[in-house]
């Protein structure tokens, strides 16, 4: 607790974990290019080769590190889950990626932060309030103007071409399955993160085969540059998240998600410049509404932080913890003060395990 009521009220912002946000977003639009560009290999035959790149390097990675390939026992039914359903995000996403422009399969993609909010709401019993529902209204009038439904565009008198069905169905399955990932995660947090990875891998590894005979594939051997292009697929997506881990460790969580939208504008630019494909009216203001996403996390952040940061007129003390129920919270200036979690909610879910063990 005391390390998130110091990143809270620091009041400071690290240029070095913007950086890193930036260079992940930066490096994830490069990965999704490359499956664009990829078109003589099949979604499934993609999933494959970076599924096969990744498990070489997290295996290895579990090897020299002495940690077991399977992880707890008690967490392994979770860890296939997990990788189940990441194999799912990674298929769905890319198959959005090669059947619909670029930066409309991104956005759509990137539904998923409402939809893990909305999740974690009914299975988790997280907070819902009220920036949340303006939030998902927001990303649920985006996707409609980017997927532009028939009976939606003639109710308002709209004659506009929409993307191929089955693209957008497989962007918002990606979100979905991101969102259950992301739910998965936060459910089992103390999962190592490289374990975790090296189930998502190998399962993918597993599946892609059968996903390949299901959607008729062939299997291509890799020629040339595009053995470095696949093997790329596997490369950024671990630089990128390595980037983003160093972005959250040194950077607020509200302004990490909104640096991560900066990778919708690296796919507009990759659609017009690279893909020379045009943007039509309404699917840029659907991306704005969608990527407001990002906008909303920081102003529940600021609001957060300001309830977090009202601090009441107890005496100093010197060591975090709680005391006759009250908490103490670590002050900008380094010290700590004893502050009432009631009126706060941000000190409250913080604060509940310690007034529990502490009563």
């Amino acid at each position: 607790m005391t390390e998130v009521m110091k990143r809270q009220n620091s009041g400071k912002s690290s240029p070095i974990g913007l950086i890193a946000m930036l260079g992940s977003a930066f490096l994830f639009s490069i990965m999704a290019l490359i499956v664009k560009v990829l078109d003589e290999f099949g979604t499934f035959e993609l999933v494959f080769w970076r599924s096969f790149f990744m498990t070489i390097g997290t295996t290895t990675m579990l090897i020299l590190l002495k940690k077991s390939l399977l992880g707890p026992p008690g967490r392994r039914g979770i860890l296939i889950w997990r990788g189940i359903a990441g194999f799912g995000f990674m298929s769905a996403f890319y198959y959005a990626i090669k059947m619909m422009k670029l930066s409309d399969a991104i956005v759509i993609t990137y539904t998923s932060p409402v939809i893990t909010g909305v999740g974690a709401a009914l299975l988790l019993g997280e907070k819902w309030g009220l920036l949340d529902a303006v939030g998902s209204t927001l990303c649920l009038v985006g996707v409609v103007l980017i997927s532009k439904p028939s009976f939606v565009m003639t109710l308002f008198g709209i004659t506009a071409t929409p993307p191929p069905l089955n693209g957008t169905i497989g962007a918002l399955v990606s979100a979905l399955l991101a969102s259950s990932v992301y739910l998965l995660l936060r459910k089992a947090k103390d999962l190592d993160p490289i374990v975790s990875v090296n189930y998502f891998a190998v399962i993918g590894m597993i599946l892609s085969p059968v996903g390949m005979a299901f959607n008729s594939e062939t299997m291509h051997w890799p020629e040339g540059f595009a053995w470095v292009q696949l093997s790329l697929l596997a490369g950024l997506s671990v630089f990128g998240q390595a980037l983003m881990n160093i972005g959250l460790a040194r950077e607020s969580a509200g302004k990490a998600t909104a640096m991560n939208y900066v990778q919708v504008v690296f796919a507009y630019v990759y659609q017009i410049y690279i893909f020379h494909h045009e943007c039509d009216t309404l699917s840029v203001i659907g991306a704005v509404l969608i990527a407001s996403w990002g906008a909303i996390a920081l102003a529940k952040e600021a609001m957060l932080k300001s309830s977090a940061t009202d601090f009441s007129a107890f005496p100093e003390n010197s060591l975090p913890g709680v005391e006759d129920g009250l908490v103490r919270l670590i002050t900008p200036g380094g010290g700590t003060r004893l502050v009432t979690p009631g009126g706060s909610p941000a000190l409250k879910e913080a604060a509940g395990p310690l007034l529990k063990a502490n009563a």
